[in-house]
């Protein structure tokens, strides 16, 4: 049972807004204000955009052929706070929104704009929806999911209320055995009267403390807290007490020795412990539980192994594979296949320092970060604790911690997992992870800490492997020459810029055309030419225009000196950017939040160019500088901070995973370095959990997320909502990689993510052959703005084994640029192009003017 001790003040909850609350917090649901059954018809409700509206047996059926359909009605609600609340169903999987206005807040707004999630599975389910309204409401607009689809609604209603003014914040505690802090938050501008437990405690505005004295005859123990105010709805929050050093008496544990750990089992099935070196370095504590309640368990047999417990309906199996391998299986015979999933487990524990965090497609978390954090996102979707199972991208997650490496794998998508590092749900020291579901089967991996060099990387590598290595590539949409015809189609229509008679980098159809200026861009050149066979007729180039640069159109068009001359420019750029200390620094806005100036993705990028100019030029310089950040890229270990143009610093990024990568991959082809190798591998890894790894709809597999955060720290926000030129950006530095590792098939990766490309490219209409920006998932929905298809084109020809971007050839102190394979043998270069066309090399620095005959041999003077 539970004592207050005492109350502390509102001082004493300073910072605590950067602790997490799991617990949502509550609605009050007062009178009714108005309400609409359709018993008679769809009242004042219209259909207003991409949508048409009926009454029908009693519901408003709403079916609905365009991308963004919404109806609406007035009405005339008194000033105040208000919850809609609704009966709905739809055909559609997304988010469905309510937009209102009011007499002192006219007009929509993306500011006045509330989301829930539809369901998307036919079922009905009631939905409370609070919104703020100054002034009093007058317009209240549904927008249901976009697409061809019905909504129907059975009610809606509008009610007084809104959030409760009171909260249960946050629990701490500074030692296993001394008494948790409470942190009560009073949302409301005066004095709130409560008690806690049945103690009285007046609240002031802000945070208050109290005290708790938890006292547990046992290491585990359930705790309730109730808080109550008159006229309120009472509050509840539960957690688990977890003391896992308590040695007090009690039944010996069963012990089982697995490689380096020693593994004890509370012979109730309760916890586990696992121990190295007689040293607490992670737990399951508890094993399974079902909304605060362990089932009774006993082991069937507790000599053998693995063991099985069983009691209350549950079948737990605990078992090992591997040296460091924990394996876990929960059943409960007493769940219907229609039930909501009824327990959790295993809870898993670790103790000591973060080091390196993860979630895969959710959270990525460098030495002493905060699992959902405002770092990344400031809006209430911060709260990453119990993410959507579509969002989890590889079922992984991870903590290192000084004590242990310890990863949670699991094969059942559908499992809902949950993470806090540190724990945030319970009064226990460490970080927390779990799995919820009806049957549960996992495995979990105990490797050494960080300060005996385990990492994240390789529970990444472990993870893949342990579901039999890379999924299966997802099936190409078209043959070969229809996906020709089709990124042609967007060099001819969309993409085309007819003022200069060149490309546009993207577009928004019937919005805008995204600004270019000057010369056509060489990077679309190439990918025309490369899928013609012909250098279109320009007057100009000018570099860039794709996510990877190609300047094959340089060399095709007689301009391989000017090439050499912007490459040169660019690279002086960078290396006059460099600090002594190797590194690249920002300083913008983006900066905001985070611990340093600088990070992997904003040194990985310069690193990668730098050291790619020194493979096509031979410049020394660029070498010695690529090298130099190299040195200092090493320091990171989080890939983070590649997009400062509109996502923050801190953020982890898939782009930094590719930059690092595919820089790491040159130093080693350019030295021989087997160290940079290494490091090649390791970033490679830090971006598999940014690859989806499973799917259930038709455009999933291989699809990529670009970042574990939102643009502008608000919206969108990128979990759960790929963007797949990030992936082809990635995928380009995993070919590079391929010839020189296997720790995994980096090739199938990069085609995975290659033909899940061409699988979002628009079929047809305005934006044909082009790749949407972003894909939804859910509603598997194309979204602007559309970029050209040059990443594509480019990846599908180094998979198909097809000439693309620049080749270099080095021996005996000579090197040679091509558009087209070439090699080296004795005096000569040879090139394999296309008879009868004229093209430029460089030779040993020199531009070579060539007129192929399909296999071209160049003399080389002598070194």
């Amino acid at each position: 049972m539970a004592t207050l001790a005492v109350a502390l003040g509102p001082a004493a909850g300073a910072g605590i807004d950067d602790v997490p609350n799991p617990v949502p917090r509550a609605l009050v649901v007062g009178a009714p204000l108005a309400r609409w059954d359709f018993d008679a018809g769809v009242a004042d409700w219209r259909a207003r955009h991409h949508c048409r509206i009926a009454a029908s047996d009693g519901l408003l059926v709403v079916e609905h052929d365009g991308e963004d359909p919404y109806l609406g009605t007035p009405v005339h609600v008194p000033a105040g706070d208000v919850v809609v609340r609704l009966r709905l169903r739809s055909e559609r999987e997304g988010s469905v929104q309510i937009f209102w206005s009011s007499d002192e807040q006219p007009g929509e707004s993306p500011e006045r704009v509330v989301s829930f999630a539809s369901g998307g599975d036919g079922q009905w389910r009631e939905h409370d929806v609070p919104i703020d309204v100054s002034g009093t409401l007058a317009t209240l607009r549904l927008d249901p999911v976009g697409g061809a689809g019905r909504t129907d609604i059975d009610w809606i209603a509008i009610h007084g209320g809104g959030w409760h003014p009171l909260e249960i914040a946050a629990l701490e505690a500074d030692a296993p055995t001394g008494p948790a802090r409470v942190h009560l938050r009073n949302h409301a501008p005066h004095e709130q009267s409560a008690t806690i437990d049945g103690k009285p405690v007046t609240l002031p505005p802000g945070i208050t403390t109290v005290e708790v004295e938890v006292a547990a005859a046992h290491p585990l123990a359930w705790h309730t807290i109730h808080l109550e105010s008159p006229g309120l709805p009472s509050i509840e929050r539960g957690f688990w007490v977890y003391r896992p050093e308590d040695t007090r008496p009690e039944e010996a544990p069963i012990s089982r020795r697995i490689g380096g750990l020693d593994v004890r089992i509370a012979r109730d099935g309760s916890w586990v412990r696992v121990e190295r070196d007689g040293r607490t370095v992670a737990a399951l504590a508890p094993l399974v539980h079902a909304g605060g309640r362990l089932p009774t368990l006993s082991p069937v047999d507790a000599t053998a192994w693995p063991l099985l417990f069983t009691g209350d309906g549950f079948h737990v199996t605990l078992g090992s594979d591997g040296t460091d391998v924990l394996t876990v299986a929960i059943e409960h015979g007493g769940t219907s296949p229609d039930a909501e999933p009824g327990f959790e487990g295993p809870v898993v524990r670790t103790f000591g320092r973060l080091e390196q965090g993860l979630l895969a497609g959710v959270e990525y978390l460098g030495r002493d970060e905060r699992s959902s954090s405002r770092l990344d996102i400031e809006t209430e979707e911060h709260l990453r604790f119990e993410p959507d199972p579509l969002d989890v991208t590889l079922p992984l997650m991870a903590c290192v911690t000084d004590r242990a490496a310890v990863a949670i794998a699991w094969l059942d998508p559908s499992l809902q997992p949950t993470f806090a590092a540190p724990d945030f749900v319970d009064l226990a020291p460490g970080h927390r992870m779990s799995l919820r579901g009806r049957h549960v089967t996992a495995a979990i991996r105990v490797g050494p800490g960080w300060t005996d060099g385990g990492r994240l990387e390789p529970a990444i590598l472990w993870a893949v492997r342990r579901r039999g290595g890379l999924p299966p590539c997802p099936s190409q949409p078209r043959p070969p020459e229809d996906q020709i015809r089709l990124s042609l189609a967007a060099y001819e229509g969309p993409i085309h810029d007819a003022d200069n008679g060149g490309w546009f980098h993207a577009i928004v159809p019937g919005v805008r055309r995204m600004p270019e200026h000057g010369a056509p861009f060489a990077d679309c050149a190439s990918a025309v030419f490369r899928l013609t066979g012909t250098m279109p007729p320009l007057e100009r180039l000018q570099p860039g225009g794709g996510h990877v640069s190609d300047p094959t159109s340089w060399f095709v068009s007689g301009r391989a000196a000017e090439w050499r001359h912007h490459a040169d420019a660019e690279a002086a750029g960078l290396r006059g950017a460099q600090q002594a200390d190797g590194s690249w620094r920002y300083d913008g806005p983006y900066a905001r939040g985070h611990f340093e100036n600088t990070a992997s993705g904003v040194c990985a990028k310069p690193c990668a160019t730098l050291l790619e100019h020194a493979r096509l030029t031979g410049d020394v310089e660029s070498l010695a500088a690529g090298l130099r950040g190299l040195a200092f890229l090493g320091r990171f270990r989080t890939p983070r901070g590649a997009q400062v143009w509109e996502v923050p610093l801190h953020t982890p990024d898939l782009l930094a995973s590719a930059y690092a990568t595919w820089a790491c991959v040159r130093a080693f082809e350019l030295t021989g370095d087997a160290a940079h190798l290494a490091e090649a591998r390791r970033w490679a890894l830090t971006g598999v959990p940014f690859v989806y790894q499973w799917s259930d709809r038709p455009i999933m597999a291989s699809a990529t997320i670009a970042v574990y955060g939102a643009t502008n720290w608000r919206s969108p926000v990128w979990i759960g909502l790929p963007v797949q030129w990030c992936g082809t950006v990635y995928a380009h530095a995993l070919l590079r990689l391929a010839p020189h590792d296997d720790a995994l098939d980096w090739r199938r990766l990069a085609e995975g993510i290659t033909v899940c490309a061409e699988r979002m490219l628009y079929p047809d209409g305005p934006s044909i052959g082009c790749l949407p920006d972003v894909f939804d998932l859910r509603t598997q929905r194309r979204l602007p703005a559309d970029i050209h298809p040059g990443v594509v084109v480019s990846l599908r020809r180094q998979l198909d084994g097809l000439p693309d971007g620049l080749f270099v050839a080095r021996a005996g102190g000579r090197r040679v640029v091509a558009p087209f394979s070439v090699t080296i043998a004795g005096d000569a270069a040879r090139v394999e192009a296309v008879p009868g066309l004229r093209y430029q090399a460089i030779v040993d620095g020199r531009v070579v003017d060539i007129e192929s005959l399909g296999r071209d041999e160049i003399p080389l003077a002598r070194p």
